[in-house]
């Protein structure tokens, strides 16, 4: 198993090239090892078989193989694969004028294909150009087949034994390829899916406070319209927020907006959502009850805020907040309701700051 994991490791190895892909040369060190593995094996069934002729062109396929494994790992995936390419189509042709059309090796074209398609960087264009390629390249063969006789044809035995060795190599060769490829095509899905999530929960929150962001809440009203839901909105402004930022500081006003939201955020967690709505504005939709009751739980938020002491480098800062509350009508639209509300924020305003205006 030591040795299983460690190969595994080997050939699944990322590359430092950066117009190479990981995908492509595990594919190319796949398909090269499958390759070796398939001459060895073919070697050793025949030369039990007694059959020794084609020995010294076995090792040169399989030392070219081993060449295109290493190509990989040199950050060369792309030239491997074209080497490939042209290296197997010339043992194809030896096999096929030495052995005949029987000996099956023809039909690695086919995987020699699937490889060109999964691993080349290539466009679509050059690739049904290579599929047109290889079409007529083993149709040349046939026709050659049916006009001259090979020089070594094998007995009945040795191609059955051939069209077996060979046509495992190739389910497997082919097999191997579309697992690799669609592996990494459903890792690359979901890595997609992941970061478009990412990219909308970051397009619906605000990147300071990390409350819900003022599109958030738009489409989330929109609902709520069309649900024709009970509920209450408050839009809240914190009184003097200007002078936070004189006295102490823009860094100080951010860290009173955060502290602010931070407990708007605890308080309406059972009871609604909130948002920033904009600068030091916060809208707070409360669900599912009536107008008093919206009132008392944002008069307990507003004296929760007026008892904080927010530390900011040992400096301890106080703020007030004031609220418009305005119960929704579902008979009337939502913009009016938000602009009753932003009203009444505005008329707490004028009455001195630090309340609810309902």
């Amino acid at each position: 198993m030591e040795y299983w994991r460690r190969l595994t490791e080997f050939i699944v190895k990322d590359v430092e090239n950066a117009n190479e892909t990981k995908r492509a040369s595990v594919i190319m060190r796949s398909f090269s090892l499958i390759m070796c593995v398939y001459f060895l094996v073919q070697g050793i069934c025949l030369m039990v078989c007694g059959v020794w002729g084609g020995t010294g062109i076995r090792l040169l396929c399989l030392m070219g193989y081993v060449g295109a494994f290493g190509f990989t790992y040199l950050n060369r995936t792309q030239s491997a694969l074209f080497y490939t390419l042209f290296f197997t189509m010339v043992w194809v042709v030896l096999y096929v004028v030495l052995f005949g059309w029987d000996c099956g090796v023809q039909h690695f074209l086919f995987a020699l294909l699937i490889l060109f398609f999964a691993a080349s960087h290539e466009s679509i264009r050059r690739k049904v150009s290579i599929a047109v390629i290889l079409c007529a390249f083993r149709l040349f063969l046939y026709g050659y087949t049916r006009v001259c006789e090979p020089f070594f044809p094998l007995s009945q035995g040795m191609v059955s034994l051939m069209q077996v060795i060979n046509t495992v190599s190739i389910y497997v060769l082919i097999s191997v390829i579309i697992i690799l490829f669609c592996q990494d095509s459903l890792v690359m899905e979901k890595k997609l899916v992941t970061y478009n999530e990412r990219l909308r929960e970051a397009s619906l929150h605000d990147p300071l406070t990390k409350l819900y962001n003022r599109r958030a809440m738009v489409e989330y009203l929109n609902e709520l319209t069309r649900k024709k839901a009970w509920c209450n909105i408050a839009i809240g402004d914190i009184d003097f927020f200007k002078k936070v930022n004189d006295t102490y500081g823009h860094e100080a006003g951010d860290a009173v907006l955060v502290h602010v939201a931070g407990l708007l955020s605890d308080c309406m967690e059972n009871q609604g959502r909130v948002c920033r709505w904009g600068g030091e504005e916060f809208l707070l939709v409360f669900r599912d009850m009536n107008g008093e009751k919206a009132l008392l739980e944002l008069e307990k938020i507003r004296g929760l805020i007026e008892r904080q002491r927010i530390v900011y480098k040992e400096k301890q800062i106080s703020v007030t907040m004031t609220f418009g509350l305005e119960e929704y009508d579902n008979n009337k639209p939502i913009d009016l309701t938000i602009n009753n509300a932003d009203q009444k924020l505005y008329m707490g305003k004028s009455g001195g700051r630090n309340r609810v205006i309902f």
